[in-house]
C-alpha cells in the first residue's frame, strides 16, 4: 500500500472501516485507534457539524488526511429519532442489539410495526486542521424500518432496515450489493468525485 493515498478514518466502527476499505480501494484506510486518537464527545446538533469534527480531531493528531464520517437513522413518525443518538439509542454504550431492539419497542409502543425511515451519511475530508475547503459528501438510503429483524449481514439497524422496493432487509443483502446502495456508498461515490474535481493533491499534504 506503499503508493495508495493514506486515509485517516474517523471511526472505531469496525463494521464502518469494512466498508470504507470496500468502497475505497484505491486509499490506504487508516483507522484513527490504530494511530492512539482518542474521538472527542459528539457536541454538534447536525451529522454535518458532527463529521466535520471527527475530522478536523483525527487530523489534528495525526497530521494526515483524515475522513469524519456522522452517520444515523431517521425515522420520522419518532420525532427523528433514533438521528444522531443512533449509536447510544437505548443508552451511552448500547450494543447494535441493545439498539435494536430499543427502536423496536418504541415503534410498537407507538402503535407501529414498521415505519417510514431513511439512513444519512455525512463525510467530511480535511487536509488540515484550518482547512478552508473540506469536502463534503452526504448520502441518504430511504426504506422501511420493521420491527422484524432478519439477516446476519451488516451492523447496526441493518437487519430491521428495508430499502425502498425491496422484500430483503440490509442484513440479509450481500456486503459488495449493500455497498451499491447503502447512504455511505452514494456519500464515498459523491466524494471520490469531489476529491478528482479538485484535484486533490495527497503528497503536498502529507510532506507538509
Amino acid at each position: 500500500m506503499a503508493n495508495q493515498p493514506n486515509i485517516v478514518v474517523a471511526t472505531d466502527n469496525l463494521g464502518k472501516l469494512k466498508e470504507f476499505k470496500l468502497l475505497l480501494p484505491s486509499f490506504n484506510i487508516i483507522s484513527q485507534s490504530s494511530m492512539g486518537i482518542v474521538p472527542e464527545e459528539e457536541l454538534g446538533k447536525t451529522f454535518f457539524e458532527n463529521s466535520l469534527h471527527k475530522a478536523r480531531v483525527a487530523n489534528s493528531s495525526s497530521g494526515m488526511v483524515s475522513l469524519g464520517d456522522d452517520s444515523g437513522l431517521i425515522v420520522p413518525v419518532l420525532n427523528n429519532l433514533p438521528g444522531l443518538r443512533s449509536a447510544r439509542y437505548a443508552h451511552a454504550r448500547a450494543t447494535d442489539k441493545e439498539n435494536r431492539q430499543h427502536l423496536k419497542n418504541e415503534l410498537e409502543k407507538n402503535g407501529f410495526d414498521q415505519a417510514k425511515a431513511y439512513f444519512v451519511c455525512v463525510l467530511a475530508l480535511v487536509k488540515i486542521p484550518a482547512d478552508p475547503f473540506p469536502l463534503i459528501a452526504t448520502g441518504t438510503l430511504e426504506g422501511i424500518v420493521k420491527t422484524t429483524m432478519r439477516g446476519a449481514n451488516g451492523f447496526g439497524y441493518d437487519p430491521m432496515f428495508y430499502p425502498k422496493d425491496s422484500n430483503f432487509s440490509l442484513g440479509e443483502i450481500d456486503a459488495n450489493e449493500k455497498a451499491l446502495l447503502s447512504h455511505r456508498g452514494e456519500a464515498i461515490q459523491i466524494l471520490k468525485r469531489k476529491i478528482e474535481r479538485f484535484d486533490f493533491q495527497w503528497d503536498s499534504v502529507e510532506n507538509r
